[in-house]
């Protein structure tokens, strides 16, 4: 009987101790999530999926650019340091969920994914027809362009409507130009009446190049409507970070220093 009455003892003892044991390892784990939650609030460096090189909106090779810059400085007004991640915008979503990095840096200003909060519109860009000035070329409307002969950057047809479609169904001579620097150069050396591409990348493309070909007078055509873009975040204290940096920038004027940097 006192044998059996020790026994007993001994497994009440091992059940307390694993009792103890296990409520002591639920509270580490639970601290460890806490803490780990705090980081994650509290990051130095975040991750954000950029477009691939689009001069001057994007440069790879010196990490810089207009919307690099701007975003760049916008977190660091709040201590914060952006890697980027250049990816084609067409897998950026993929890579935003597979690489499970922080947001996305161009999305349309109407865009909505349930794992994603987006900022204010803070970068525009503006597609406009470029002709030279010789040729006194009048285009107040896109259906103007159905007499020009014309080239275009790389998708236009995807992204400029259905009215422009239905003008490039009728032109003889339309074509579309992955490599825009030479989409600028057909325009200046007359192989082309109009191109069809954002204005800051012409602007770019102009004020870079030592070509004393392309110093002629040139007349651009406002006839397009603007296309605003946003920022894609996981966290929505991000989105406020990111909206107040940009505020902060334009009160101050360095938001417009640092597009005047890479257009003038």
């Amino acid at each position: 009987m006192q044998c059996v009455c020790g026994s007993l003892n001994l497994v009440s003892s091992l059940k307390l101790r694993f009792f103890y044991f296990l409520n002591f390892s639920v509270s580490l784990f639970l601290l460890a999530c806490i803490s780990f939650s705090s980081a994650a609030k509290d990051k130095t460096t975040i991750e954000l999926v950029a477009g691939l090189p689009k001069p001057p909106f994007i440069i790879e090779k010196n990490k810089s650019g207009i919307q690099i810059d701007l975003v760049r400085e916008a977190f660091r007004l709040h201590g914060i340091k952006v890697k980027f991640v250049h990816l084609p915008l067409g897998r950026a979503i993929t890579g935003y969920q597979r690489l499970n990095v922080d947001g996305i840096m161009t999305l349309p200003a109407n865009y909505q994914h349930p794992a994603m909060k987006t900022s204010s519109p803070y970068v525009t860009y503006q597609n406009v027809a470029v002709t030279l000035a010789e040729n006194d070329a009048v285009i107040r409307t896109i259906k103007d362009l159905s007499r020009l002969s014309m080239v275009a950057f790389q998708n236009a047809s995807r992204y400029l409507g259905e009215e422009f479609n239905d003008v490039i169904s009728h032109t003889i001579d339309y074509r579309e130009m992955p490599d825009q620097a030479k989409q600028v150069e057909m325009l200046f050396m007359r192989r082309t009446e109009v191109i069809v591409l954002d204005e800051s990348i012409f602007k770019y493309l102009i004020s870079q190049s030592n070509d004393i070909r392309l110093k002629k007078p040139f007349k651009i055509h406002y006839i397009f409507n603007e296309r605003n873009y946003v920022a894609g975040f996981r966290d929505a204290k991000l989105v406020e970070m990111f909206n107040g940096g940009i505020a902060t920038m334009k009160e101050q004027g360095t938001y417009q220093q640092i597009i005047d940097k890479y257009l003038h």
